[in-house]
């Protein structure tokens, strides 16, 4: 069978290198792909595989953005000429709707079956889009509970399949808080933009909370920081999971990283700042109450979220030490517990890949 895969961010890229493996495992696949660093690397330990591109680290070229735009043209170009002479058996999309959906289009004209595996979060802003992936996709494949009925009611094929990060994040240890010894992680984000936004903000509240509490800091983060670390602050520049399991608490943004951090069940306050532009098309934009997931899916505060004016050191600070010394901190912990049950069972990529393959 040979399958086409497109992935064009970091965490899709590691979704879909997973999928590969379980569509691998199944036997009999052969797989073309543009994705990033995972995929490529997945590809290119077997024979018969094409990795065609690098989509993921486009805006790490030093592109322009209308040189990206011309990078992804030429590249779609490509796909055009390779669906007419190589026809795939199978299109597998993850996330990225931007580019993917003009896949999507594509195939569908050509008669090729497409399945979507990690929904755009259609649900949180342009729900529109669902409309249009209606008509393109043979079967959606999501990774969030509430996702499967909202798709079915657009009339989209649509499964849950349960949330990859619960095949790579482990099972979270429940534990006292020593005040003695208190640990926290403080993640300013993965681009250079937000790192130059949240840096200040994470340095400034730790400096308040030292005030008050005995504890030291661990900044995660394999980007250059640019700033001077006071001795009570040391930097993890390889941020595994497995380090994170000696935290207590953690500072950090919304996305993929809080995600990880409320299945290790660790109790957080989420912090976000974006530029004044970019936090006025968000909120014409964006359509629902919360940004975290654990939130979004609890339907209510879990964690705190500081966002744009509210995401001040003083009102960070003051949350931290209040709920290091409070009772909620064992009921955080609690809540995060049934948040992990919510997300679903273990082998995710498997169970996506029996229904790609057999569908």
């Amino acid at each position: 069978m040979k399958v086409f895969i497109s992935a064009g961010d970091v965490s899709g890229d590691m979704h879909a290198a997973d999928l590969v493996r379980a569509l691998k495992n199944i036997g009999g696949v052969s797989v073309t792909a543009l994705g990033g660093n995972k995929l490529k690397e997945v590809l290119n330990s077997a024979a018969g595989d094409v990795f065609i591109k690098d989509i993921v680290n486009v805006g790490a070229f030093g592109f322009f953005p209308w040189r990206q735009y011309f990078f992804l043209r030429k590249t779609f170009n490509y796909v055009k000429t390779l669906f007419k002479t190589d026809t795939p058996q199978k299109v597998i999309l993850v996330d990225y709707y931007g580019f993917n959906i003009h896949i999507a289009a594509l195939a569908k004209k050509l008669n090729i079956p497409v399945y979507y595996y990690v929904s755009p979060q259609v649900w949180a802003s342009r729900r529109w889009r669902i409309n249009t992936i209606a008509k393109y996709v043979k079967k959606m494949l999501t990774i969030l509970p509430f996702e499967e009925a909202l798709y079915k009611s657009y009339g989209v094929d649509a499964e849950f399949v349960g949330n990859p990060l619960i095949d790579s994040v482990p099972a979270p240890q429940v534990k006292d808080i020593d005040l003695k010894n208190i640990t926290i992680g403080l993640f300013p984000g993965s681009r250079a933009s937000v790192i130059k936004r949240h840096m200040p903000i994470l340095l400034e509240s730790a400096k308040i909370i030292c005030e008050s509490l005995n504890a030291k800091f661990v900044v995660f983060s394999d980007k250059p920081l640019n700033c001077t670390m006071p001795d009570y602050i040391s930097i993890d520049a390889g941020g595994s999971l497995a380090s994170r399991a000696g935290l207590d608490f953690v500072i950090c943004p919304s996305g993929t990283v809080s995600l990880e951090n409320a299945l290790l069940g660790l109790p957080m306050a989420i912090m976000y700042k974006v530029s004044f532009i970019n936090y006025v098309l968000a909120k014409l934009l964006i359509k629902i109450n919360y940004i975290a997931m654990v939130n979004i899916l609890q339907d209510k505060y879990v964690v705190p979220e500081f966002l744009q004016y509210a995401a001040k050191p003083k009102n960070i600070a003051e949350f931290v030490i209040n709920a290091i010394n409070s009772g909620s901190y064992k009921k955080t912990q609690s809540e995060l517990l049934e948040f992990r049950k919510m997300l679903g069972q273990q082998g995710v990529a498997a169970r996506a890949a029996k229904i790609i393959y057999g569908g």
